[in-house]
C-alpha cells in the first residue's frame, strides 16, 4: 500500500510539473523539460501557403510534443484535457555531413512556439506563443499572440480534433477515429500503401474501387505511383493471393500504360495465377514497350529482358 502511494504521488508530481506556468502578467513560463514529453510526430518541408523554394532546398523540420498528463488524458478520451501544452519545435536541416550521402537531417533549433489549452484564461480556449530561438534569443517567458491571430485563424477551422493538428500525428489520429473525437469537416487523405494493402488483402475494398477513389483524391498520392503498386502487387502473390495481385496489376496497367515493367508484373502474376494466355499476352506486350520505356535504367532493361524471354520460353 505504502509503494502504491509513494508511485501515485510521484505520477501526481511528475504530472503537475507539466501544466502550464504563468507570471503576475499572464505570460507564460518556458517550458524548459519539454523534450521529456511525448513525442507526437516530425514534419518535414510543411507549408500551409504556397511552398517556396528555399523551404524544399532546406526544409525545416517540425518536432511536436505533449506534455504527458495530456496525453494520457487523450488516450482516454480522444480529447485534450484543459492544462495541455504542446510545443513545436522547429530545427534547421542539412544533408552534408558525416556519412550521410542523401536525405535530411536535423541540426540547430530555429524557433519555438507553445500552444496551450485554458478555456478559463482564453476566450476561444487555447493560446499561441512564440519563444523564439534560433538567430534570436530564447525567452524565459513570452505574451500570447492574441485571440484574432494568424494561429488561430488556421487551427480553428482546421484542426481534426479541436483547434489541434491531429491529422500530422498518425498515433494521435488512430486514437481520435477510434474515439470518434474526430472533426466532421475533417477530410481524410488518400490512404498510404499499408492501410491500402490491408483493406485490399482483407477484401474490404477491391483494388478498382480503392485505387480509384485514391486517385481521385490525390493523383501524387504514394499509394497509386507505379513502383508502390508492383510492391504491393510483389506482397500480396508472395503471401499467395494472385487474384488480387492481378487486379492490381490491371488497375496498374491502365494507369501506366507505356510500362514495360508494369506489363512484367502483370504477366508474372497471370503466370502465377495459373493463367497462360493472358500472361503470354502481358509479355509480349512488356516485350514491345521494352524498347520506348524511358523510365528504365539500362541494368533495369537487362534484367527485364532476361525475365521476358525465360518467362516466354516457360509458357510455350
Amino acid at each position: 500500500m505504502r509503494l502504491l502511494l509513494i508511485l501515485l504521488l510521484g505520477f501526481a508530481g511528475t504530472y503537475a510539473a507539466d501544466l502550464p506556468r504563468f507570471t503576475e502578467e499572464g505570460d507564460l513560463a518556458f517550458p524548459a523539460n519539454y523534450r521529456n514529453w511525448v513525442f507526437l510526430s516530425t514534419g518535414l518541408g510543411m507549408t500551409y501557403g504556397p511552398a517556396a523554394s528555399m523551404a524544399l532546398e532546406n526544409p525545416m523540420f517540425d518536432n511536436v510534443y505533449v506534455t504527458p498528463s495530456a496525453f494520457a488524458s487523450f488516450q482516454q478520451t480522444g480529447r485534450w484535457p484543459e492544462g495541455t501544452m504542446f510545443v513545436l519545435e522547429i530545427r534547421y536541416s542539412t544533408s552534408h555531413g558525416s556519412i550521410n550521402k542523401g536525405g535530411f537531417y536535423q541540426t540547430d533549433i530555429a524557433a519555438i512556439e507553445v500552444a496551450v489549452k485554458d478555456s478559463k484564461r482564453y476566450s476561444t480556449g487555447w493560446a499561441y506563443f512564440d519563444f523564439s530561438g534560433g538567430m534570436r534569443a530564447l525567452k524565459k517567458t513570452a505574451k500570447e499572440f492574441g485571440q484574432n491571430s494568424r494561429c488561430h485563424s488556421c487551427h480553428t477551422p482546421n484542426g481534426a480534433v479541436e483547434n489541434t493538428f491531429v491529422q500530422f500525428y498518425p498515433t494521435a489520429l488512430a486514437i481520435a477515429e477510434k474515439k470518434g473525437t474526430v472533426k466532421s469537416s475533417y477530410k481524410a487523405p488518400a490512404p498510404s500503401p499499408a492501410s491500402a494493402f490491408h483493406q485490399i488483402r482483407e477484401k474490404k475494398a477491391t483494388p478498382r474501387q480503392l485505387l480509384n477513389a485514391a486517385q481521385e483524391l490525390d493523383r501524387s498520392a504514394p499509394v497509386v505511383k507505379e513502383s508502390t503498386l508492383n510492391m504491393m502487387a510483389a506482397t500480396l502473390l508472395q503471401q499467395g493471393d494472385p487474384q488480387q495481385a492481378i487486379a492490381v496489376l490491371e488497375w496498374s496497367a491502365t494507369a501506366y500504360p507505356h510500362s514495360a515493367n508494369t506489363q512484367d508484373s502483370l504477366a508474372e502474376a497471370y503466370e502465377a495465377g495459373g493463367n497462360k494466355e493472358k500472361a503470354r499476352t502481358a509479355n509480349a506486350k512488356a516485350q514491345q514497350l521494352l524498347a520506348g520505356d524511358p523510365t528504365l535504367t539500362a541494368e533495369r532493361k537487362q534484367r527485364l529482358e532476361k525475365a521476358i524471354a525465360e518467362r516466354m520460353v516457360r509458357l510455350r
